[in-house]
């Protein structure tokens, strides 16, 4: 018998890192834009304006 537990092991380890960064870069972002809307509608306003 083989033993692939350890490398297995090790890739879930890794993709449960990556799956974690993700999370990690993505709810600041996700927690700011509510606060921070109000910019981004008065931005796309303004550019839409034609005078």
């Amino acid at each position: 018998m083989s033993d692939t537990g350890g490398a297995e092991d090790a890739a879930a380890i890794a993709e449960t890192i990556k799956y974690a960064a993700i999370i990690v870069s993505t709810v600041p972002i996700l927690a700011l834009y509510p606060f921070l809307q109000k910019y981004f509608t008065k931005g796309v306003m303004a550019g839409a304006v034609k005078g």
